[in-house]
Order: structure tokens, then C-alpha cells, then sequence
């Protein structure tokens, strides 16, 4: 039974979110050997909100089928979790510490954290009663293995991986293996976003972030054991930020990236088809998304209206913004807003759409359109992370007179789409599910924790 310490969780936790979502279980035996894992992230896993929430989420049921031991350390920013969201990770932690982050304190920390020269969003993420309760833990406890997940939470982690990686003293004094689960490359991720941001401020903002973002990405994974990043164009940046800043380059990765559940993302062979009906699934409050859209409406959709004036495109996610909210009222395009399984609207859709501008790492809504059979088309930067086969298994288009093109080639074609889903179930289902990427994770924990044993 894990022993909950709720701490800092506010009043309201209840209703927030209308679905209750959590990831089913992982198919996965129980493991030979276990380990003592800390998790630490910026934000609580559920409700599954963000990408981020989503992978923690998953990776503590992976973690809780194989029967590992886990201590979660994180906090409520956000929508909080409902009481059976909390008790979904209470189940499956042996102990979980999480403290509330008010606004207040996300704004002195970022305006701290500038003053000392750390990125902007580590000090907005930056809580001092989840340090000390943390660093008391980890005197108490003997952990394996110490995940701290994104760069939002290194500072927090980063003096026991320096300390890992001397890997000095008797066997009860070592510390743990430590990982920074990087991920994408935040010096790529912020160099996009700034370029899309239509506001002023907002842009500069960016610029700035990316300025502290690349001289902390150089430098912050020596103080870890490894470094996990979700693909090689990640990769490349990196290194390639560490030379220009003329440090060494990046040498203890592991390239893991995220999975889709597919059984929840699968074919729906029964229910209602849209005949000409177009899908864009994701947190319609993230700048990505946001932009995303607005290029796909003001420069794609026009062309597409004009040659099939049938089509309709459906715009599904949470917290969409005001300008999202606003495209509700041209013809044909519907907001939804949050809704119960957003899988259905998926299912529904004719074929879907990615075109991402700007990010970094992998898209989850492309693995979930491809893990439900749908035609796609998408960006070379939507596509970067997971690398389908353009014209076997989705459409990339690089502007948005082959967007539209690609799209409009789609509506028409409904054995092409056919051919285009089944390849791209297939992909999914053989290298994209969440057991594949974890048990090579956990290989990785098990051998270099087995080393410094």
C-alpha cells in the first residue's frame, strides 16, 4: 500500500476535468528484478493533461506492473487531479509528495531564476518545500534510480548526479543512478515558438528563453548518469549547441521516446463516418497548437474549401484560446473544446491533420491518429520524431499549396486513405507502443545501477 502525502493539494480538486482518463494496464510481466525509483516532475500526472502528464502516467503504470518500488515527487500546477485521479497514482506509488504552485510563486521564480542565469521555466517550476522534502527523502532512502523528467526539473536532481557520476565511496554511501529525461531539445523548441509568436512580447519572451534555455542544455547533463532524449533530431541540437558554446558534446544519452496506447487508439469499425471530415486533436492552450491551426485555417483550409466545399474541419481540445474559439464561426470548422474521449472525434474524421510549425521531440496526436488507421497529413517538423514513411504510411506536405493539395488528393481517394491507415496502424502497433520504449528504459536503469552496485 503506498503511504500518500498530500501536501499543498487545494480545495476544488473535484470536476475539472468531464473525462476521467488513465492508462490501462501495461502488458508486461512482473520484472526478475526490482528497484527503488524516484520520480520527479514539474506536474502531477493526472488528469492527463499535457504530453508531459501523460508520459509520467504512463511510465508509473509500466513501473507499478513490473513491481517496482516508486516515490513520486511533484507538483499540482494547473488542473488539479480529481479524488480518484489521486488515488489512481496513490495506488500505484509507495509514497507520493506534491505541493500546490500558485501563480505567485511561478512568476518570483522565474524572475529569480533570470537573476541567477537558469532558464526562465525552471525557476517557474522551482518550489523550495518540494526540494527539502525531496532531499530529506533521499537521505533516508536508498534509491536505485533517481528520473527527474525535463529540464523543469534538473536543479532539483542535479546535485546527486554529480555525485553519481564519480560514483565515489563505500557501496551504502554511493548515490543513485540519476536520469534527466531531457527529452526534446528546448533550444530547438524555443528557437521555433519565438518564431511563430504572434505577439510581441510573447516573442520576446522566447528569444530570451532560448538564450538562457541553450547555455543551460549545454551544460546540464554532465551532472546526470544519462541523459534521455526522445530522438535524433533532439540529438543533433544538442550536440551542436555544446560545440558552439565550445563544450563537449553530449555522450550519455539514451534515445527513448514516448508510446501511444493502442488499445484505446484503435479502429473503430463500427459508428458514424464524417464523409469529408477533418480532424486536429490536441491542448488547444499550447502555443504549438495554437499556431498550428491558425496557418492551418488562414493559409490550407481556404484552398481545400474551395475544391471540396463539402469539408468540414473539426478543431478537438481542451482550453482552446480565443483566437481558436473565434474560428468556430467561419464556415464548415466546429471547436469543441474539451470532450469526453477525444478517440471518438479521431474515429469519426475522414482523415487528420498535423501541421505543426513549430516544437521539438515527437507529436503524440500524429502516433494517435496513425494508431487509429487514419489517413494523415503533416509537416516534416510534426513527423521529425517519429519518422513515418512519407506516401507509405502518412502525407508530409512543406507549404501550404502541397498542405492543401495532399489534403484535398485525400477527401477523393478513399482507397489511398485505406492503404495509408493500415500502414500506419501497422508501424505503431510493431514500434510504437508504451512497453516497447519502457523495457528498453528500464534495461538501461537495471544495467547501469547493476554497474554501480
Amino acid at each position: 500500500m503506498a503511504l500518500a502525502s498530500d501536501c499543498g493539494l487545494e480545495n476544488g480538486v473535484a470536476g475539472w476535468a468531464t473525462a476521467v482518463e488513465y492508462p490501462g494496464r501495461m502488458k508486461v510481466e512482473k520484472a526478475r528484478r526490482t528497484m527503488r525509483v524516484a520520480i520527479v516532475c514539474p506536474r502531477f500526472p493526472l488528469p492527463m493533461v499535457r504530453a508531459d502528464q501523460m508520459s509520467i502516467a504512463h511510465l508509473l503504470a509500466f513501473l507499478y506492473d513490473r513491481g517496482h518500488d516508486v516515490d513520486l515527487y511533484s507538483l499540482y500546477e494547473g488542473i488539479p487531479p480529481s479524488d480518484e485521479q489521486y488515488e489512481w497514482v496513490v495506488e500505484r506509488c509507495r509514497e507520493v509528495t506534491a505541493f500546490a504552485q500558485p501563480r505567485w510563486r511561478k512568476i518570483a521564480g522565474a524572475g529569480t531564476a533570470l537573476l541567477r542565469g537558469l532558464p526562465l521555466q525552471v525557476g517557474w517550476f522551482e518550489n523550495f518545500r518540494l526540494e527539502r522534502w525531496f532531499r530529506q527523502s533521499c537521505r533516508e532512502r536508498r534509491y536505485d534510480v533517481v528520473y527527474a523528467y525535463t529540464l523543469r526539473s534538473a536543479e532539483l536532481v542535479r546535485s546527486l548526479g554529480r555525485s553519481a557520476r564519480g560514483r565515489e565511496g563505500t557501496r551504502d554511501e554511493r548515490p543513485p543512478v540519476t536520469y534527466l529525461a531531457m527529452q526534446v531539445s528546448q533550444s530547438l523548441n524555443t528557437r521555433r515558438i519565438a518564431r511563430q509568436m504572434r505577439r510581441w512580447h510573447e516573442g520576446l519572451i522566447y528569444r530570451l528563453e532560448h538564450r538562457l534555455i541553450t547555455a543551460y542544455e549545454a551544460r546540464i547533463w554532465r551532472d546526470f548518469t544519462r541523459t534521455v532524449l526522445i530522438g535524433k533530431a533532439d540529438l543533433r541540437e544538442i550536440q551542436r549547441v555544446c560545440f558552439s558554446r565550445n563544450e563537449a558534446g553530449i555522450d550519455n544519452y539514451l534515445l527513448a521516446p514516448h508510446g501511444v496506447d493502442t488499445d484505446r487508439f484503435r479502429p473503430r469499425v463500427n459508428g458514424t463516418f464524417e464523409s469529408c471530415g477533418i480532424v486536429f486533436s490536441g491542448m488547444m492552450a499550447a502555443n504549438t497548437n495554437v499556431s498550428a491551426v491558425l496557418w492551418f485555417v488562414e493559409r490550407v483550409w481556404p484552398k481545400v474549401r474551395a475544391a471540396c466545399p463539402q469539408a468540414t474541419f473539426t478543431i478537438v481540445g481542451r482550453q482552446p484560446r480565443r483566437e481558436i474559439l473565434a474560428l468556430g464561426e467561419q464556415p464548415g470548422i466546429t471547436v469543441t473544446g474539451e470532450v469526453p474521449d477525444p478517440a471518438d472525434y479521431i474515429g469519426r474524421a475522414t482523415l487528420c491533420v498535423n501541421p505543426m510549425q513549430a516544437g521539438a521531440g515527437m507529436q503524440n496526436k500524429l502516433l494517435e491518429y496513425m494508431a487509429m488507421a487514419k489517413a494523415v497529413v503533416a509537416t516534416p517538423v510534426a513527423n521529425e520524431g517519429i519518422g513515418a514513411l512519407c506516401d507509405r504510411e502518412i502525407l508530409i506536405a512543406h507549404d501550404p499549396v502541397g498542405f492543401s493539395a495532399a489534403v484535398v488528393s485525400l477527401l477523393r481517394d478513399p482507397d489511398r486513405r485505406k492503404r495509408l491507415g493500415e500502414a500506419a496502424r501497422a508501424r505503431v502497433t510493431r514500434d510504437w507502443s508504451w512497453e516497447t520504449h519502457f523495457l528498453r528504459l528500464e534495461a538501461d536503469m537495471m544495467e547501469q545501477s547493476r554497474r554501480c552496485s
